[in-house]
């Protein structure tokens, strides 16, 4: 069968539903959208996190939890700081999912297909994706379902992996006014690793155990390093697991290879909008969908979906290549970054919403033997 649709979401995770209820709420006239996943969206898979100064954004009303602190810990420095204008805040995966499908149900312009996808492509001037049973064609088909992409050869590509418990304790044992940002107080094994720490109540939070690294670790390294912070650097002996939550995203030096053609949008994931130095990815999704919209609306093509400005892929490649080299640990960095800097500057920085100056001033306060080093090796000598 052919069918043909306005605009087709494959993927209904983070970016294909923030997309789906920020074209509801647009100035947008259209007849029909299509979106198609796998899976229903129906478990509390992920979290996220993130920072904002922004006093009102879509999603406000499942904010879960949000906070004007955070800790920021580490052998040689350890703070609970003040993040100024912004607040870090926490949505649950369950909630966004419940939150967007409530309000697309009753919205007879969207129609939810669950169905594998096995293929997408952009034939005479239309996207196409392909089902076992169905073609779908629109004029944009925006992706964050598939995500094997290619990446470019010859460039630093890592990856962050992390598994996660929610415990509850019979006891108070968590500081509910401020979560744990980064918690380097762990092994490093001569790579990144950290823990952060985000507080529901007194006695439930999310203990999350993360790494940059080219690959991600066996299952049993996870819960041996979640079981050894919990007991050792929380001093929680007696707890129980509530749920459990792994995830893997992309940190890749360049944008992924689009091998799709031009009327395929890759959004979320699958269009770089990961941060490759920190993984964050929520509100660069939001930001990227934004402009999206602002560019539909305008009647301005999008088929150059540039994921973020040329100078802020730069100061990650960068990152990524001290990383890489290993000459200092990273986690000595990021504890330069928080000593030197006010943490609402670095925030600012590190959500891509810096000027030039303030830029300069924090490239100012790393190690500048190494990052002068990999700034020769990417900006000068391209490799």
């Amino acid at each position: 069968m052919h069918k043909q649709y306005d605009y087709i979401i494959a993927g209904t995770g983070c970016a294909g539903l923030s997309l789906a209820v920020m074209l509801k709420q647009s100035k947008l006239s259209f007849n029909k959208v299509l979106l198609i996943d796998k899976d229903l969206k129906n478990k509390n898979d992920r979290t996220w996190c993130f920072w904002t100064n922004k006093s009102s954004n879509w999603f406000d009303d499942i904010v879960f939890r949000k906070w004007n602190d955070i800790y920021f810990k580490d052998k040689s420095f350890e703070k609970k700081i003040n993040i100024g204008t912004y607040n870090y805040m926490m949505i649950k995966g369950i909630d966004f999912y419940n939150y967007c499908l409530n309000e697309l149900k009753n919205d007879a312009r969207f129609e939810f297909v669950t169905d594998t996808i096995y293929s997408l492509s952009s034939e005479n001037g239309l996207g196409k994706l392909n089902t076992a049973t169905n073609n779908y064609y629109s004029k944009y088909i925006f992706n964050s379902a598939i995500q094997t992409l290619q990446k470019k050869q010859n460039h630093i590509n890592y990856v962050q992996h992390f598994k996660g418990w929610t415990i509850t304790t019979p006891e108070n044992a968590f500081d509910i006014t401020c979560p744990t940002f980064m918690d380097f107080r762990v092994n490093q094994y001569n790579d990144c690793r950290f823990f952060y720490v985000i507080p529901f109540t007194k006695n439930t939070a999310l203990i999350e155990y993360t790494g940059f690294s080219k690959n991600r670790l066996p299952t049993d390294e996870y819960d041996n390093e979640l079981r050894s912070y919990i007991n050792n650097t929380l001093n929680v002996k007696n707890y129980i697991i509530d749920d459990s939550e792994f995830g893997e995203i992309p940190m890749v030096e360049s944008s992924f290879v689009n091998p799709f053609g031009s009327n395929i949008i890759n959004i979320g994931t699958s269009g770089g909008f990961s941060k490759p130095s920190t993984g964050y990815t929520f509100y660069f999704i939001q930001k990227n969908i934004q402009k999206i919209i602002l560019k539909l609306e305008k009647g301005i093509s999008i088929k150059s979906n540039s994921p973020r400005k040329k100078r802020f892929q730069n100061y990650d490649k960068v990152f990524m290549e001290v990383m890489d080299a290993k000459k200092i640990e990273s986690r000595e960095i990021f504890a330069t970054l928080f000593k030197k800097n006010s943490a609402e500057e670095l925030l600012n920085f590190l959500n891509e919403e810096s000027n030039l100056l303030e830029e300069l001033k924090i490239m100012n306060s790393v190690p500048k033997k190494h990052f002068i080093t990999a700034f020769m090796k990417k900006m000068i000598f391209g490799k």
